[in-house]
């Protein structure tokens, strides 16, 4: 519980500084590609840190690598909220992706670590619940804060929480609860991991959540609702809003559920619809018709969402570490990749095509369809308990 509602005001700061940051980067006199390289260097950051934040932390304690992330979170925040020109932002910017990737890495490892494993699905559900209740609050604290406060507050809001996250995880999480050092593994072993099926499998499945929610729901959706449909920027926020509502709804259920049944089936059945409604959405010709499609896909996500349970059970013990860095690597890279990719599918002017939504839906059913061959401890445990 401590560790979600650490990751609850982490999240919440994170999404605080989304609407500003074009905004914040204009405002030094930069062209636009500029000011997407703030967002994309966050998010390089994360992908290039998260493979040694798993594997240090494994070595040397979760707890300690969980504060240092949520440190220099709270520092690089508080130099971005005061930047004076543009280099300072984009190097704050990324200082704060290597930190988010740190903590959210360890986080993840701990809550795993701390969790009974017939419980691990609830657990991992809820703390990424919190992530989701965050985004949520997130962008409205920020518009606030940058509308009466200016553009650097939101930043300074954002430093300010990761500065509480940091003092919750101190005083809360024992040091020898997340200490571990037989879980620390070397590279050769590390890579090793995806020489094995189950856990290559669930981490191609992983991919497949973050291009679907990064680059279709969050990317594709907005652009097509906007050139295609025309709907106003508040009718879009109602859209993003039902998506997260749906996410976190089903997700919290999923939990619950996979646990007591087995994992494969909840998550085949999400990805599965998850590519049936992306299929449709390029087929809404009004705001109606995209709200339904859209509750459908964040449903169908939200059944896929606690994916992490799954692979905490196909890795042993020793692995954990190494293997929660891996697994947020691989989804820190649809991360990336997804927006850029399916925005460029879009089209360059007038209207969005058809196409990537259509690519994303194939690319979903490929990399899913593995997971039916795929080992389900949980649903072994389901059936002992009969």
């Amino acid at each position: 519980m401590v560790l979600s509602a650490a990751s609850f005001f982490s999240m919440m700061g994170m999404s605080i500084v989304s609407p500003v940051i074009p905004d914040y980067a204009l405002s030094f006199g930069v062209p636009f590609a500029l000011a997407g390289l703030l967002i994309s260097g966050f998010g390089l950051a994360r992908l290039f840190v998260d493979l040694p934040a798993g594997m240090l932390s494994a070595r040397f304690g979760a707890r300690r690598f969980m504060l240092l992330g949520l440190a220099i979170i709270a520092v690089s925040s508080l130099i971005a909220g005061f930047a004076l020109n543009y280099t300072v932002l984009l190097a704050a910017r990324v200082l704060e992706g290597a930190g988010s990737a740190i903590y959210m890495t360890t986080s993840l490892t701990a809550v795993t670590k701390l969790s009974p494993r017939e419980s691990r699905g609830v657990n991992l559900s809820l703390y990424m619940s919190m992530f989701l209740v965050g985004t949520m609050i997130g962008p409205v604290v920020g518009g606030f804060a940058a509308e009466h406060f200016g553009l650097g507050a939101p930043f300074t809001v954002y430093g300010l929480f990761a500065s509480f996250s940091f003092l919750l995880v101190w005083k809360t999480i024992g040091r020898e609860e997340v200490v571990d050092p037989s879980s620390a593994i070397n590279l050769r072993e590390l890579f090793g991991l995806l020489r094995r099926y189950d856990i290559a499998t669930i981490n191609m499945a992983n991919v497949c959540v973050f291009v679907a929610r990064q680059g279709i729901l969050n990317t594709v959706v907005p652009l097509y609702a906007r050139l295609n449909l025309g709907l106003a920027l508040s009718e879009l926020g109602v859209i993003l809003s039902i998506a997260a509502l749906g996410n976190l709804v089903t997700m919290l259920l999923s939990g619950s559920m996979t646990d007591r049944y087995g994992r494969k089936p909840f998550f085949l059945a999400g990805l599965g619809m998850t590519a049936f409604f992306i299929a449709l959405v390029p087929f809404a010709t009004d705001i109606v018709q995209l709200g339904v499609l859209i509750a459908g896909l964040s449903l169908s996500l939200g059944l896929a969402g606690p994916m992490a349970a799954w692979l905490t059970d196909v890795v042993r013990p020793g692995e954990l570490g190494g293997a929660m860095g891996l697994f947020r690597t691989m989804g820190d890279l649809g991360y990336v990749v997804g927006p850029v990719a399916l925005a460029a599918l879009a089209g360059t002017s007038g209207s969005v095509s058809g196409a990537p939504f259509f690519l994303a839906a194939a690319v979903i059913v490929l990399l899913a369809l593995p997971l039916v061959r795929t080992s389900d401890p949980a649903a072994a445990r389901a059936e002992r308990r009969i």
